[in-house]
């Protein structure tokens, strides 16, 4: 019976160690796939990983800008004087007059636009006489000019996005003679 007992330590030391170093292989195999795995995604150009991480982030911010607008953004207008213009054709002659309100960003875009009126007045008067009477009793004739007017006052405004600046143009009268 000492014979078993004896026999029965030394394997029992021999398991452990056994586990021991099979625990120690795995947490060897461990560090080293965690630190290659590091290796491989990282870029070994640490100015590319800057411009992404700008890139990134401008994104963000946009996203950020576009959903508070469009939550918070009630409906913002500001009436232009009313516009009297000559019109010319091939007919003869005719005049139009239109009330124009835009729709604006926010509140501050209101007070650009009070401060440019007179700039913006003269320049939709230039684009309304360079238009011919079947240019604008045209049905799409009063979308594009509306884009037109839009785009001509954002350039004024110095507005970089569809979300800054005049987002609409809204004719309340529109008379052609």
């Amino acid at each position: 019976m000492s014979d078993a007992k004896v026999e029965a330590a030394p394997k029992a030391k021999k398991n452990i160690l056994l586990f021991a170093v099979i625990g120690l292989l795995v947490v060897l195999l461990i560090i080293v796939g965690g630190v290659a795995a590091f290796l491989l995604t990282k870029s070994s150009d640490p100015a590319a990983d800057e411009v992404a991480a700008e890139a990134t982030a401008r994104e963000d911010v946009k996203k950020k800008k576009k959903k508070g607008k469009k939550e918070e953004h009630a409906a913002i207008f500001e009436k232009l004087p009313q516009f009297t213009v000559n019109l010319h054709s091939e007919e003869g002659d005719g005049i139009l007059q239109t009330d124009i309100s835009v729709e604006i960003a926010d509140a501050q875009v209101a007070e650009k636009i009070k401060g440019q009126m007179p700039k913006i007045q003269g320049q939709v008067n230039k684009l309304l006489r360079s238009k011919t009477i079947s240019e604008v009793k045209a049905v799409d004739g009063t979308d594009k000019l509306g884009k037109e007017i839009r785009e001509l006052i954002n350039k004024i405004l110095h507005a970089e996005s569809e979300e800054e600046g005049v987002i609409s143009v809204n004719f309340t009268t529109f008379i052609v003679q």
